[in-house]
């Protein structure tokens, strides 16, 4: 963590980093999607896990106009409204009970860098999980989520905040964490 000193902003994604939670959006979009059988039930699993970091909407999205027509599940039969606040609650609900990565937190104590997350994870429901968990106060830079994606929040961040790029730094743990890290520079 000494390498992160020179850092005047340190950028976190969430899950995974802060809040131990990948298994839980994992196993909840299995579960949501379950309805409709093991097969699509177990594609939507896979492809939450291969585009980690992109929002719950994106992906239920994928759902219904991929996996369902693939699947031959009537389209008329779902409900995205549904199975998006079915997983909500099923998320919420565990994030509230995760583990922390203590380790993050506790250097927060020595930090002086403005600290920032940018999740794909819902920004109001992200919101009231780390203010519930009174982790909130840690992040002086900001909470943002979706349904912005991380490219525009990126953006709106080193516009808006006038924080320097070459000052700041993202920490995550996807492919899509990187890919738009890279791209903002």
């Amino acid at each position: 963590m000494n390498k992160l000193s020179k850092y005047k902003n340190l950028i976190f994604d969430c899950d995974g980093i802060i809040l131990n939670s990948n298994k839980i959006k994992t196993q909840a979009f299995y579960k949501v999607v379950s309805i409709y059988g093991d097969k699509p039930a177990t594609e939507l699993q896979n492809y939450h896990i291969q585009n980690g970091g992109i929002s719950r909407y994106k992906k239920f999205n994928y759902f219904f106009e991929n996996i369902a027509i693939q699947n031959n599940i009537e389209r008329d039969s779902i409900c995205l409204d549904n199975l998006i606040k079915n997983y909500s609650k099923i998320v919420k609900n565990e994030l509230e009970k995760c583990q922390i990565c203590s380790h993050i937190i506790d250097y927060r104590k020595y930090s002086k860098a403005k600290w920032f997350i940018v999740s794909g994870s819902d920004q109001k429901e992200l919101n009231e999980v780390l203010k519930k968990r009174n982790l909130a106060k840690h992040f002086d830079g900001g909470i943002y989520g979706s349904p912005l994606s991380k490219d525009e929040i990126f953006r709106i961040i080193f516009k808006d905040k006038i924080i320097k790029r070459s000052e700041s730094i993202y920490i995550g743990d996807s492919k899509y964490d990187y890919i738009s890290a890279k791209k903002i520079g």
